[in-house]
């Protein structure tokens, strides 16, 4: 029964036939550069598929300024291993399709944030930009 209940949900969100997160998050690497972390990029996609959140170890930028944090100088030294992420992103240059975004910093090693980053819907398409949004390559659905 609790098998059947989880196959009816995967194929109402359109998940049944989807890739694994690690085999999406590989095939995007053959195609970005600079590729991203994998793995990061795999626990991100399960988190979101799983609780709709990212990961504990991303807080959002008010959070982060909260803890002492400010733009341009290194998390780490406030909030040792976390990430900026979970803000909304504005899509102020109508790249992507309408709808309500939030981002992600992806592959953040303590520093000045990079250019990586995830951006995504809830309930829709999942985006990627290596290069600060000047160019987005969609996330394929995986489970």
């Amino acid at each position: 029964m609790h098998r059947s209940l989880i196959a009816l949900l995967l194929l109402s969100c359109g998940l049944a036939n989807a890739a694994s997160c690690q085999s999406v998050a590989e095939n995007l690497n053959r195609q970005l550069r600079p590729a991203t972390n994998a793995n990061e990029l795999t626990n991100i996609l399960k988190s979101l598929n799983q609780t709709g959140q990212l990961p504990a170890k991303f807080v959002k930028k008010r959070d982060a300024q909260a803890a002492g944090w400010r733009p341009g100088s290194s998390l780490w030294q406030s909030l040792p291993g976390k990430s900026i992420g979970g803000d909304r992103f504005g899509n102020r240059e109508n790249r992507l399709p309408r709808s309500q975004y939030q981002e992600a910093d992806l592959d953040y090693q303590g520093g000045k944030r990079g250019a990586k980053r995830i951006v995504f819907n809830k309930n829709g398409p999942r985006f990627i930009t290596v290069d600060h949004y000047q160019t987005f390559t969609e996330v394929a659905a995986c489970q």
